[in-house]
């Protein structure tokens, strides 16, 4: 039977500086899921969580998983297997509802995950990575998410990042009208980080590693090529973080020299620096400096209790409907094993009616090969029905649990005389 594993790290059991080392590029993704070393493989990674799923017909241990994802970030095993969970079984397809519908997320409800989960799985299926079993568990998943967010009002109350980050300004600065505002990396999170800013402020700057990109949105900002983020940043009042670079493009001395230059002209006294990215965008560092305060996404779920009330009003029947999703995908996998059986059952009974009737036949050899077609048709026909009437009746009327039970009798073999 095949059975499904997951291991990973969120932002439940490691920090940001752990799990920014799990970082896995998009060029490591498409090679690890091309040549996979198992049956079916999906890789989930995002700025809270890294998580590799699997599904194999051989048995899986958490050491073997978590050190493939350590063979995957490059990073010692020894060193990190300890801020890793595991789970297998019908445990994983509980995990994934819950992480997919957001329940497991810093902002609880948030949307984002359902869109990471979408193209992780999206990846990993173009790929040709996942098959019958991850294929069912995530498109349960997704389908679940899209009726909480239908069928009731979870995420109505809107708290992802972004939203988290917007809060965190707007406390910062009560006046963001007046202020300056600078976003580098235009990219999801960016994109939807300038929405909120955009509602608070016209005074909008932002690079993207290809300029063309932050020209896409000159008719809201001013672009700024990305290296000339220094000649900006130290002038603004906000700087938003959000790059998808695997080192940091904001260095404290950098930084320094940047405000230095910048406090020769009339330039806040006050500045806040959000950095959302994984890895970390800014050297942590800054936040030291006099009159600059630093929040990554950690520092983020600080502020989550602000929605956690009338989130928790909605919560009972988002689990309500999470529970139907788990139930119907943990009764199709186990009826999908038994699928499998009865049709064992059903060609071994169809191949026992072709032996019989050649036995039959060669006692015949007079038979016409009109008659001798007949006859095999005859033998075909009576197994077709015997295994309609007394398998795939049985399995339509039963629950998975029953018909192992029934095909546990068939493979029984009668005590001898």
């Amino acid at each position: 039977m095949r059975k499904i594993y997951m291991a990973g790290m969120s932002h439940k059991v490691a920090e940001i500086a752990i799990r920014e080392k799990f970082y896995i590029p998009m060029d490591v993704k498409t090679e690890a899921l091309t040549h996979s070393p198992f049956d079916e493989l999906l890789i989930l990674a995002t700025c809270n969580r890294t998580e590799v799923y699997v599904a194999s017909d051989r048995e899986i241990t958490d050491g073997e998983l978590v050190r493939y994802v350590c063979g995957l970030a490059r990073q010692d095993y020894d060193d990190f297997a300890k801020f890793f969970y595991f789970k297998s079984g019908d445990d994983v397809a509980h995990h994934v509802m819950n992480v997919c519908a957001g329940l497991d997320s810093v902002a609880m409800g948030e949307d984002q995950i359902l869109h990471q989960i979408g193209r992780a799985y999206e990846t990993a299926h173009q790929l040709n990575a996942t098959g019958n079993t991850l294929n069912k568990l995530f498109q349960s998943a997704i389908h679940t998410t899209k009726r909480i967010k239908t069928e009731t009002n979870l995420s109505k109350l809107s708290c992802n990042i972004p939203f988290l980050a917007m809060k965190q300004v707007q406390k910062t600065f009560d006046d963001l009208e007046n202020r300056t505002v600078y976003i580098v990396g235009l990219g999801e999170m960016g994109s939807l980080m300038l929405k909120y800013v955009q509602e608070n402020t016209t005074k909008i700057f932002a690079s993207s590693k290809t300029f063309a990109n932050a020209e896409k949105f000159a008719d809201v900002l001013t672009p700024v090529k990305f290296e000339d983020r220094y000649e900006v940043l130290g002038k603004c009042d906000v700087v938003i973080l959000c790059s998808a670079c695997q080192e940091p493009i904001v260095t404290k001395d950098e930084f320094v020299k940047a405000v230095q230059v910048a406090d020769s002209i009339d330039v806040p006294s006050k500045r806040l620096v959000v950095d959302l990215a994984n890895p970390r965008n800014a050297e942590a560092s800054i936040g030291e400096l006099p009159g600059v305060e630093y929040v990554c996404v950690d520092d983020l779920e600080k502020i989550v209790s602000e929605n956690r009330r009338l989130r928790m009003i909605e919560l009972d029947a988002a689990q309500k409907i999470l529970k139907e999703g788990l139930d119907e995908f943990l009764h199709w996998n186990r009826m999908d094993e038994v699928s499998k059986q009865i049709h064992l059952h059903a060609e071994k009974m169809l191949t026992t009616a072709n032996e019989e009737s050649e036995k039959l036949l060669r006692s015949m050899p007079e038979l016409s090969e009109d008659d001798r077609h007949r006859i095999q048709m005859m033998y075909e026909r009576f197994a077709k029905k015997m295994a309609n009437d007394f398998l795939y009746k049985v399995k339509a009327e039963n629950s998975p649990e029953d018909v192992q039970v029934f095909l546990k009798c068939l493979n029984s073999k009668s005590p001898r005389n």
